[in-house]
Order: structure tokens, then sequence, then C-alpha cells
């Protein structure tokens, strides 16, 4: 996913990437954004490690590449962004478990077939 924050204060809630077992279990974020300063153009990433009384800042810096586990141990939150921020996102999947969502979902539905949409878009 390519994530494109439009620099007019955006910015994403604080939230988890994998919070229902949909399979997700590592996110990587690749940041696009040359000559970022963070102090002008905001758009700070913060991650809130579980059962840890730290929060760890990610300045969206050129070439920096992020990877966290996607699952509860990891909530993060974008802050505004005052200047257009670029980042590219890819999931790693477990496969049993993306399968157990599938079946989950084609039964929850009673449909056959059908793809399992991810059920939360994170725009870090």
């Amino acid at each position: 996913m390519v994530a494109c924050y439009p620099g007019n204060g955006a910015g994403y809630v604080r939230h988890v990437d994998n919070p229902n077992g949909d399979g997700r279990c590592i996110t990587c974020i690749y940041y696009l954004n040359k000559n970022w300063d963070v102090k002008e153009q905001g758009g700070l990433l913060q991650i809130y490690p579980e059962g840890k009384n730290v929060v760890a800042n990610i300045e969206p810096l050129f070439d920096r590449l992020l990877v966290f586990w996607s699952d509860r141990r990891n909530p993060h939150e974008v802050k505004p962004a005052y200047a257009t921020r670029y980042a590219i996102t890819v999931w790693y999947f477990d496969a049993k478990e993306r399968t157990e969502a599938k079946e989950k979902y084609r039964l929850a539905t009673g449909q056959k077939g059908v793809q399992v949409p991810v059920t939360q878009n994170s725009r870090t």
C-alpha cells in the first residue's frame, strides 16, 4: 500500500494493524520523504510497545525502512503532517492465520471463493 498524507494536518489515529487475526504478522514501512524536517513538517510515527512505558518516535526520513510486529504488541499512530508525506507499507502474512481468517469470513458471509478484505488499513 502507498500512503500519501496531503500535508493539511492529516494523520492517523492510534491503532494496531492486525487487531482481529487477519494474518498480518509483520509490518514493513519504507519512507520516501526527501529533506524531511519533523519539527516543521510533523508526520512523526509514534509506536507504543505493549507493556513498556516508552514511546518510540520515528521520523519519516527518506530511505528509512521500519519493521515491526503487526499485532497488539505495537500500537502506533501518525502525528499530523504539514507537508506531503509518502510511505510504502507491506505486510507479511502468517499462512495459517490468513487461511483461518478467510474461512471464518466465508462462513460468516455465506460466500464461496471470495477474497477476505484486510480489516484495517494502516497509513503509517
